[in-house]
């Protein structure tokens, strides 16, 4: 009887460590599981952080206005895409390839957008910063608009220092369109579409608030 009784106790606790190292091993899988999945999650949300602002600038192109020197102190930003330079020409520059919604002029209300893409433009150009305007139009745009302001590509140095390209951060940035009826053959063109288009597909500035379609 002390025999059984002892065979018995053997088996129960077999029986009982078995039991308990199942148990540990499903609970192991599931704690990877949870660990995987975290993970994954983790993976997932840094896959769709913003991207910092800073980051959608365009450098400066090469090959395009890459002339040293020829940095003027900017006038006035008469709106998002024009501007005024002290470079000792008489009238104003025009964003070459942009088309931004006006601001108020006389009795004319100002278009939707109009002033926060104005506003946008004159924080990044202060009264008095050092814009790069191009010496010459480019070869495929007339030198001057009806109105008489030339057509350019401007750069400017951002808060990091680099050369940035204005025409395509106006649109980068949804402050304004690609001007589709001036913009054929520009040596941009191709730079100004995808800025566009990732503007566009992110929902900035004028895409969102005036639902914007390409022009």
């Amino acid at each position: 009887m002390a025999l059984s009784h002892s065979i018995c106790a053997v088996f129960f606790g077999w029986a009982a460590l078995t039991l308990t190292c199942c148990a540990n091993t499903r609970g192991e899988v599931g704690v990877d599981a949870s660990v995987t999945q975290d993970s994954a999650d983790g993976a997932e949300a840094k896959s769709t952080t913003p991207t910092d602002p800073d980051e959608l600038d365009l450098l400066a192109p090469v090959g395009v206005c890459e002339a040293a020197g020829d940095w003027f102190n900017v006038g006035f930003v008469l709106d998002a895409d024009t501007v005024t330079i002290d470079d000792g020409y008489a009238g104003s520059v025009r964003l070459l390839g942009v088309a931004a919604p006006e601001i108020a002029h006389g009795s004319k209300p100002a278009e939707c957008y109009g002033v926060k893409a104005w506003q946008t433009v004159k924080q990044w150009l202060p009264e008095g910063a050092f814009v790069k305007v191009c010496a010459k139009a480019d070869p495929n745009a007339d030198d001057k608009d009806t109105f008489g302001r030339r057509l350019r590509y401007v750069y400017f140095k951002d808060g990091k220092g680099r050369s940035v390209q204005l025409n395509a951060r106006v649109i980068r940035r949804g402050q304004g369109r690609l001007y589709r009826a001036f913009s054929s053959g520009l040596a941009l063109e191709g730079v100004f579409a995808e800025s566009e288009k990732a503007a566009q597909a992110e929902d900035l500035g004028g895409w969102k608030e005036c639902s914007w379609t390409p022009l």
